[in-house]
């Protein structure tokens, strides 16, 4: 089985985004993060699409820094940041978020839904910042066969991060489209 490239990847998401209109509506581990609270400084999105939650966090005053294979996406999304007076607080980088290397330490909350990439989730987790927030969504083992690449387990999430994490919350959920999801709410140690 040939593995989907970059181009291939950036193909299909953009021709889904072209085709649908963006609802830009904020997921809900961002309630939860910004309920908990984390540490001033940035926020890295991975994997954002036409993400509602870079919007949201924008409006509360975060630099948001929003990556996603998809030029359609993207666009739609810094359109969105601009016609909401937000774009100055939105930087949209087109990029694999395989390929993409974080500043370590750089980010008060990192965060990714409905994505999974075990390199990219370690090289997240790196990026941050002491006493920060990583929350990230992925979509669960559903029993297919070939269909664990871009799943995970319940509870592997938790079970990656390590012992200088805190975790706050941990679940399964369903998406609008009836997938199953796990997902983790963890804090990163003061060091």
């Amino acid at each position: 089985m040939r593995r989907e490239s970059w181009r291939d990847d950036a193909a299909r998401w953009n021709a889904r985004y072209a085709a649908t209109p963006p609802a830009f509506e904020p997921h809900p581990l961002v309630k939860q993060a910004c309920g908990v609270g984390f540490p001033d400084g940035p926020v890295l999105e991975l994997a954002c699409g036409r993400s509602g939650s870079a919007l949201a966090l924008a409006a509360r005053g975060r630099r948001v820094l929003a990556v996603d294979t998809s030029d359609v996406a993207l666009r739609q999304l810094r359109t969105e940041a601009h016609r909401r007076g937000l774009g100055g607080q939105l930087w949209c980088v087109l990029a694999d978020a395989r390929a993409f290397v974080p500043v370590r330490g750089a980010f008060g909350l990192v965060l990714a839904t409905l994505f999974w990439d075990a390199a990219v989730f370690r090289s997240a987790r790196e990026a941050v910042a002491p006493g920060g927030l990583l929350a990230w969504e992925a979509l669960a083992e559903s029993g297919e066969a070939g269909a664990t690449r871009f799943r995970v387990r319940p509870g592997q999430l938790a079970a990656e991060l390590g012992e200088r994490w805190e975790i706050l919350a941990e679940g399964e959920a369903r998406t609008p489209q009836r997938h199953g999801t796990c997902w983790v709410l963890a804090r990163a140690a003061l060091r």
